[in-house]
């Protein structure tokens, strides 16, 4: 970064390149902005069900359904939370989908503990395989299936209990698509049946207990002394007769007086652990927003509609691109303050902040790749558009279903300043590498345009792309560096050493290995030049993948998320490497610039 260093000559350079661009006004973005912002409803139709059934569903009084959402409870893993985000993953979880029947997951929950007869029979359970469906009887279009679907009538056998047990003992490279639903769908059915059985309500702090546990109403029956057992046995009936008298009569005040002697419990009892108002409330507030599953429509629609028009530009240069990139800096930065807004929620409600598990290591990431288009972008179109292209991948990738998004307790080896520290480095590192490598992609798409006579617009575009490329990787780099050797240190504190080959920081000392190779092969005289840069650039970002999820869900050691045999790799990764070995190919024909 010093003044006569290579990282300011790339940024002179980058700048001289687009002060070249010709530039006018336009709107086009405009459109944009009214997509990517409006509200929208991804949620299919809710199944049918007859009018009774789904009056006496709705009949939960709304109010007092969010009030329930309030209490506080503890998981299996003791995390104190409201009941609202027991709710909003139980539903999740059960019906793939946030909400079903235009009800608050509250309103569903409670209506499974109050009435799981009726709930039993309401098709919820989300079915993802039409073989699954002929298995318990059904069509197979059939989407969700009712709880009672999964049983036989004649002697209550678990209809699918044989299959499952088959499927369970493979091996993960031996599970079919109809292996992993089929356990899917049994972990859908586990969830629904502990919500009738009122296992997950552990509402009530086990008295005088030194590690503060809270227990079930049938638990802290049978465990707790008698005198806290018979408060519980009254409070918890009292609460359920006063809701179903609620149902049948729409009064619910008794209702909400009942809940008023359990939050008395509570507090009398679980004053140690229990969440205050200000945090049950923000953490309902942020199950509401849904703040990070939004951001990636508005990050791919931004980045596409910017790269299309980023494309025309370069074909045609008096294409307007003022306005455009006026109106996308206005986005990018409103998708932004959104997406760091999340993690400052995210951060106050787990206590620690939020890259401990996959799913927030994805989020920061992604809002690391934002920094880095922040940074390196500046006036170039193509920078900007892959930046919120990524960003959105990323963020993508975090909701899909085998990252769990819940917020959970650290570990104890986690319980430390270092999180804070090491992996927010690592994962900034990460943000500019990905940055970097999707510019290079970019350039060897343009190599591919420019055909093997050259443009010169396009020429210019590809030498500017590769400056920013080039400085996205030298910040990256800084920053894994500096990430591994705060990892050594905590390494000492942690488990008494600074270094020990672990999966991890094996693969760590290569990423930074491969990416110091990368940006020195400038000083090999046969590899100096743009396209062989682009491409090494492109292809090292597979380093920082196998760092992250290879070393998380495929190798065994102290940083794996998981263990045992590796699972299947999906088919669109090599889809994905087939597609860009074929676009490097393809670039190598026009690689000689003028």
């Amino acid at each position: 970064f010093h003044p006569n260093g290579r990282f300011q000559k790339l940024l002179k350079g980058a700048r001289k390149l687009q002060s070249k661009k010709l530039q006018s006004a336009t709107a086009g973005l405009a459109l944009v902005a009214l997509l990517a912002l409006a509200p929208q409803n991804v949620d299919a139709a809710s199944p049918k069900v007859d009018e009774n059934t789904l009056k006496t569903m709705q009949s939960y009084n709304l109010q007092h359904t969010l009030n329930f959402g309030k209490l506080a409870v503890q998981d299996h893993q003791g995390r104190m939370k409201p009941m609202d985000t027991v709710a909003h993953d139980v539903i999740a979880k059960i019906t793939s989908r946030s909400s079903l029947y235009d009800l608050e997951p509250t309103q569903m929950l409670l209506g499974m503990i109050i009435q799981p007869e009726l709930y039993q029979n309401v098709p919820m359970i989300k079915i993802g395989h039409k073989k699954i469906a002929l298995d318990i009887g059904l069509p197979e279009d059939t989407k969700y299936a009712k709880f009672s679907d999964f049983f036989s009538s004649k002697d209550g056998a678990y209809k699918i209990f044989d299959a499952v047990t088959k499927s369970s003992r493979k091996k993960p490279l031996e599970k079919t698509k109809y292996d992993k639903e089929l356990i899917k769908i049994d972990e859908r059915v586990n969830v629904a049946f502990m919500a009738y059985q009122g296992s997950l309500l552990r509402i009530y702090p086990k008295p005088n207990d030194a590690n503060n546990k809270w227990d079930a109403p049938l638990d802290a029956i049978k465990s707790f002394p008698k005198e806290q057992a018979d408060m519980v046995k009254m409070s918890i009936s009292a609460y359920f007769q006063m809701v179903a008298q609620g149902v049948k009569t729409g009064e619910w005040k008794n209702a909400d007086l009942a809940l008023k002697g359990i939050r008395a419990f509570q507090k009398k009892y679980g004053a140690a652990v229990i969440p205050s108002k200000r945090h049950i409330e923000m953490e309902i507030k942020y199950n509401k927003l849904g703040l990070f599953s939004k951001l990636v429509p508005l990050y791919l629609v931004l980045g596409l509609v910017l790269l299309i028009f980023a494309f025309i530009n370069v074909l045609k240069p008096s294409f307007s691109m003022k306005w455009i990139m006026r109106i996308a800096w206005s986005l990018f930065f409103i998708g932004f303050i959104i997406h760091i807004t999340g993690l400052g929620i995210r951060w106050y409600i787990a206590g620690h902040a939020p890259w401990s598990n996959a799913y927030e290591s994805l989020v920061t990431i992604a809002a690391a790749t934002m920094i880095a288009g922040i940074i390196v972008a500046r006036k170039s179109p193509f920078a900007l558009a892959g930046a919120a292209i990524l960003a959105g991948i990323t963020m993508g990738v975090a909701h899909m279903n085998f990252i769990n998004p819940e917020i959970t307790n650290l570990v104890p080896v986690l319980k430390s300043y270092w999180l804070m520290v090491h992996v927010a480095t690592i994962i900034s590192g990460d943000g500019f590498f990905g940055l970097g490598s999707i510019l290079s992609l970019l350039v060897l798409i343009l190599y591919i345009m420019r055909g093997k006579e050259g443009n010169e617009n396009i020429d210019r575009s590809i030498k500017e792309l590769t400056n920013l490329a080039e400085m996205g990787l030298i910040i990256g780099l800084m920053l894994l560096t500096i990430g591994n050797f705060l990892g050594g240190v905590w390494a000492n504190e942690s488990w008494g050493r600074y270094w020990g080959w672990d999966s991890k920081e094996t693969w760590a000392a290569v990423t930074i290995l491969i990416y110091a190779t990368v940006l020195h092969l400038r000083f090999i005289p046969s590899l100096k030049s743009n396209f062989v840069f682009n491409v090494a650039s492109t292809w090292a970002y597979f380093s920082v993948l196998m760092t992250y999820f290879g070393v998380n869900y495929y190798l065994s050691g102290l940083h794996s998320y998981a263990a045992g045999d590796p699972v299947p790799i999906p088919m669109w990764v090599y889809y994905g490497v087939a597609g860009l070995f074929v676009i490097t190919l393809l670039a190598a024909k026009n690689r000689k610039l003028k």
